[in-house]
């Protein structure tokens, strides 16, 4: 029997209910994953399998979209993946902690050059943590976006299920 961390009561067990796993600050749901609930106290619980390998395909989905710049969230997201302080990646990138901190509150966008050195540190960081490539074509990636992008409408949220970070395979990057 399993019992709630909370108060010790008997949890239920939900499977096939998709989950929205915005702990990690960005709108994803993913399925299959098995869920708990506590009738007694409310207390909710997912078991997510793998969640490193999981934020390795949320990022490099992140840094593989085409068409728009990276939003305060996901470019949160990425550093946080990175293991940096807003103060690393600003010494990193060649700008001031609050120029970080504004593109993280949506204060100011990312210009162009920072996005895709954001997207290459992170892209690298990956590969090297994997120790094989997690994307093919990285060049072929940046030669494709436009030299001038604007704001765009994107699905709210990314849907994966636990096959795509478990299984992924070394080029399975989404496109």
């Amino acid at each position: 029997m399993n019992k709630c961390y909370s108060c010790g009561g008997e949890i239920k067990v939900i499977k096939d209910k998709p989950y929205h796993y915005n702990e990690c600050g960005l709108d994803v749901v993913l399925c299959g994953i098995t869920q708990y609930a506590c009738p007694s106290c409310g207390e909710e619980y997912a078991s997510i399998p793998n969640i490193q390998k999981l934020h390795r395909l949320i990022g490099a989905y992140i840094c593989q979209k085409r068409k728009a710049l990276l939003k305060p969230e996901e470019i949160k997201f990425l550093r946080k993946d990175l293991h940096l302080m807003a103060k690393e990646l600003a010494t990193m990138l060649g700008v001031t902690v609050s120029t970080v901190s504004r593109w993280e509150n949506g204060k100011k966008e990312i210009g162009e050059a920072y996005d895709r050195l954001l997207r290459s540190v992170y892209m690298m960081y990956a590969s090297e943590q994997a120790n094989h490539m997690i994307c093919g074509g990285v060049l072929n990636m940046f030669k494709e976006l436009p030299a001038k992008r604007k704001k765009i409408e994107h699905p709210k949220e990314l849907v994966l299920n636990p096959q795509e970070w478990l299984n992924c395979l070394p080029d399975c990057c989404p496109t």
